[in-house]
Formats: C-alpha cells, structure tokens, sequence
C-alpha cells in the first residue's frame, strides 16, 4: 500500500484518478480549493487550507496542471524529497499495469470517443478499465475498474500530459487551435500532437467509415449509417442527441475495428451509449421545458451545439461562461460568430481556473457582442437564476467548461446532477 497526496483533487481527471489509486488499496488524500461529493463518499478527506503535515505524510505527491510547480505545497514535496509527478505522468504509471492502452486525445470529442469506445468493448466481454474526463450517465462515473486487457482512457494534450503515455492505439479526433496559454503557436500544438501519434504502437487519425442518413428522431436520439465499401452498413439508432455524436461515433467504431471488435458489438455498444454528464445533455429543470447543458467553451463546440438545435421550434437561448481569459481574448471573434446565431445570448462571468481575473477582457467581449447582437452578461448567479425563470417557449443551452451547471443546480434551477 502507497500513500498519495493530490493536489487538485477535485479536478475531474484526478478525482477520477484518487478514485482509482483508493480502489486499488492505497491510502489517498488531496487538496483543493472546493470538495467533491465522489470523494467524500469514498471517504477520501480533502484539505481545503494548505497543511504541510500531509505532505509528509505522503510517499508520493501528485499535481494537477491547474497548479505551478512554485506552488507551496508542490515546493515543499520537493523539499522533502517526496516522489512529486505530474497528473500525466500519473495516468501513465497506472496504463502501465494494462496490456493495451487505448489513449483518445483531440480538441473536441475526446470524451465522448472514449466512453463509446469503452462501451463497445463493454457489451463485447472485454470488461476494459477506464478514465475519462466526464461521468458516465448511465454510472454517474468517470472510471472504471476491469480486466487488465485494455485501459481506455482521455488522452489530454494541455502541459503535454499525454505525452507520457505509450499507447498500443492512439486516437485522435481532431486537432484546432486550443490551450495556446500553453502551446502558445498551433504550429506547436501541431507538434506535440505528432509526438503523441509516434508514441502509439497503432493509431486512429481519420474515420475508416463514412457518415450518411443522419437524421434527428427527436432532439435526443439521432440515427444514421455508417458505410464501407464492400461492407454491410452498420446502421445505428443512438439515445443521445447532438448531430456531431454520429461523427465521434465514426471514429469510436473505427478504434474498435482496429481492436478486432465485430460490426454486431459496434452496433450493439453505440446504440446501448447512454452519454455523458455535460455532453448536450437534457437536463431537469421545473422552470423551463427544454435545458440542455453542454461543455462547449471552443468556439467549434459551441456551433456544434447549435446545429443540433437549430432546425426546432422554440426560441434558442445561449446561456454561456467563457471559460479563462486567454481563451476568450485568442477566440473572441470566432465567439461572438458563433454566439450570434442564437435567438438571445446570456453571458455569465468567467471561469477564470488557472488565471487572474481581467475584466478588460470580459469588457471587450461584451462590447464585441453587442455591436452583433444583444447580450447582457450577469455576475451574480441569484440574478441569472431569476433571468432563467423568465423565459418561456425557450431551448436553454447552458455551455462552458465551467461552475455555472453546479451554480444553478444549488439554486435548484438545475434539478439533475451535472
């Protein structure tokens, strides 16, 4: 048995991953600046003041990217001579224990390719073990615990965290401009991707299927083909919703082709995909008919959730937290295009994660919008809750990577664990 200290906790890879490291008998405690309720559950206590103690505790330390290295509490591991590793380096460690790791990276799609992925080889008896960057639906979970055949895991490319694995099948969805606090170019980014790809024994770039025949059964269940030549086409009927999830499907059925899997599994694993926490997910809501909530803080993402949306009825609402301030002054532009094209535009205050607030920033962003389109942008949650409860005959597409879901579920605006 190991002791392990994470600092960040409750961030949603590594709560993911002190889930794991307790499961597997070790002694694990945190610090982060909130609490989570999985960890609380599982009895994992969480400092939420800095307490050089547990350090000492530890053998072993392990930081999330949300924290420099100058951090006190990751200075002084140091200091003690403490086994101190990335949250990457981690995830590695724990994929060296399987036989075949499949790795899912990209800027968008990542975790909605590794959940099907992982249900695929599910229904096919393969009982895999995974980590992912959001909770099952089905589980309300975002790991598991299986054979030591295959490990699916999220592959995240920020501080080139996966870069320490070694994959036996990378896969990678897509590839835009994102997380340039770090990269700083995409002619960067572009290269660490590269050497994520050569670090995979084998590795999915592009779909071996073609897409055809989407159509909406309802704004949560979709269908459609997928063909190859010579092939019989797979024709799938999915409980999810969002047209861009027959693409991701694409390219999960394609990993698992190259796993051998058979169509009839494929089909089986895609159609029993139940989706993702946060993943155009229909949430309850006693205030209004229709409440999806949605990731998207990349401008992509973002369109995505509109085109999915765009062809019913109801007034469509964008309710939005940009998510870092980097990110909102690289993509403004590409925001407010993206923004516009809803019917009205709520704006909720940054998510400032990693960053100091700059509200020139958030100024800027406004006045941008506004000379498109109408947008009001609230900093108290009570207020926007308020705003909420207002519309009527709307499709409410509550997006970002941020607080704003948990925010409105403790106002009871949000009936649904999100």
């Amino acid at each position: 048995m190991k002791k392990y200290y994470f600092i960040g906790i409750c961030g949603v890879s590594m709560s993911a991953l002190a889930l794991m490291a307790k499961d597997n008998g070790n002694a694990v405690r945190g610090y982060d600046v909130q609490t989570k309720k999985c960890l609380q559950e599982q009895g994992i206590a969480v400092d939420n003041q800095i307490n050089f103690a547990n350090i000492d505790w530890a053998d072993e330390v392990i930081f999330s990217s949300a924290f420099d290295e100058n951090f006190k509490l990751i200075e002084y591991a140091k200091a003690q001579k403490k086994v101190v590793m990335a949250r990457g380096e981690f995830l590695a460690q724990i994929a060296k224990g399987y036989e075949k790791v499949i790795a899912v990276a990209g800027s968008h799609g990542k975790s909605t390719v590794t959940a099907m992925i992982y249900n695929i080889l599910k229904v096919a008896g393969k009982s895999p073990s995974l980590h992912n960057g959001a909770n099952l639906v089905e589980t309300k979970k975002n790991y598991d615990i299986g054979a030591k055949q295959y490990f699916v895991t999220e592959a995240c490319e920020y501080h080139d965290n996966f870069l320490f694995l070694r994959p036996y099948l990378g896969v990678v969805t897509n590839i835009e401009r994102e997380h340039l606090d770090y990269f700083k170019t995409f002619s960067r980014e572009k290269k660490s991707y590269q050497k994520f790809i050569e670090n995979c024994e084998n590795c999915v770039c592009e779909s071996l299927f073609k897409v055809k025949n989407i159509k909406r059964r309802s704004p949560f269940e979709i269908s459609f083909s997928l063909t190859q030549k010579h092939a019989k086409p797979i024709n799938i009927k999915m409980r999810i919703g969002g047209l861009h999830n027959a693409f991701n499907a694409a390219i999960a059925a394609t990993a698992a082709k190259k796993l051998g899997i058979c169509d009839c599994f494929i089909k089986i694993g895609l159609q029993s995909f139940m989706g993702l926490n946060r993943r155009f997910e229909r949430v309850c809501s006693d205030k209004s008919e229709l409440v999806i909530v949605d990731y998207a803080h990349h401008p992509k993402q973002i369109d995505a959730v509109f085109q999915s949306v765009k062809a019913l009825p109801q007034k469509k609402v964008a309710v939005f937290q940009p998510h870092t301030f980097s990110r909102t002054k690289f993509f403004m532009q590409d925001f407010v295009r993206s923004l516009e094209k809803f019917d009205e535009i709520i704006l909720f205050k940054t998510f400032a994660a990693r960053e100091k607030n700059d509200c020139k920033v958030e100024v800027d962003f406004v006045q941008m919008l506004c000379q498109r389109k109408q947008a009001v942008m609230f900093y108290d949650a009570d207020a926007l809750c308020d705003k909420l409860k207002s519309l009527s005959q709307s499709i409410i597409c509550i997006m970002g990577a941020g607080n704003l879901p948990d925010l409105l579920k403790q106002r009871n605006f949000i009936c649904t664990d999100v």
